[in-house]
């Protein structure tokens, strides 16, 4: 069983892939204030995820990595609203780096074999979940900057896809080491719960997500940027249950499904 606290990792996920996404995203043809408010919500997350890892396991070192993420946030969001792109770059990375560091720790475990399959699925999670939210959020921000390039929500939804096909083909990898027996699962695949949960999992967090990513693309060609922000805002939905939704299953099944 993954002994990481739920939302800790959850939280941490998701701060890793919005750090990421500040990165990936050209800051030339994105309003700055828009990088400070992801900022922002970049601290948010580490400040949640330190509240989460401190009441389940104390001030170690997992609790002082997302304490350096945090802090790094914070300057980050002090470096776009000072209008300091160079340096809030370095510092979004940074926190990235510390996220997955986070990440890295919470998959540890007796096989290699798990912790390279944990690790990695957890920074695809992340960067699902990141690449949605901040193309959300860019898609509302042409409500207040309508002259904008359309080529950053084009790139975001693209990131999505991306995400999308890796985060499916590590799921898939994890139900194979599953069916394989390399792993002790806590209930049998055959639990009715897990059946549904795992439906929910593929049908709303890969099928379903993936139709909405599809739809987002095909408006945003014609510059429909209303539409494919409320698209958006749905496929959000379907990737956070699918990610929820790997939550539970990995608890049972021992591996990031």
């Amino acid at each position: 069983m993954l002994a990481a606290p739920m939302l800790a990792d959850f939280a941490v996920r998701l701060a890793f892939g919005l750090s990421l996404a500040a990165v990936l995203i050209s800051w030339r043809r994105v309003p700055l204030l828009f990088f400070r408010t992801q900022a922002q919500i970049i601290l948010g997350l580490f400040v949640l995820a330190a509240l989460d890892q401190a009441r389940a396991g104390g001030t170690g070192i997992p609790f002082w990595t997302i304490v350096v993420g945090a802090s790094l946030a914070y300057v980050s969001s002090i470096a776009w609203g000072l209008g300091l792109p160079a340096l809030a770059v370095w510092t979004a990375g940074l926190s990235a780096v510390a996220a997955m560091s986070w990440l890295f720790h919470a998959s540890q475990g007796p096989e290699v074999l798990l912790i390279a399959a944990n690790t990695t699925s957890r920074a695809a999670s992340g960067f699902l979940l990141g690449a949605t939210l901040c193309s959300m959020l860019l898609g509302h921000y042409y409500l207040t900057a309508p002259a904008m390039t359309i080529d950053p929500l084009k790139r975001t939804i693209s990131l999505i896809g991306w995400g999308l096909v890796a985060r499916a083909l590590l799921a898939g990898a994890a139900l194979t080491i599953v069916q394989a027996g390399l792993v002790n699962p806590v209930s049998s695949a055959a639990d009715p719960d897990a059946l549904v949960l795992l439906f929910g999992r593929w049908g709303m967090g890969f099928v379903a997500a993936g139709i909405g990513t599809y739809m987002t693309w095909k408006t945003a060609l014609i510059r429909s940027t209303q539409s494919a922000t409320g698209i958006l805002y749905i496929t959000m939905i379907f990737v956070c249950f699918g990610e929820l939704s790997s939550l539970v299953l990995s608890g049972r099944a021992g591996v990031i499904c």
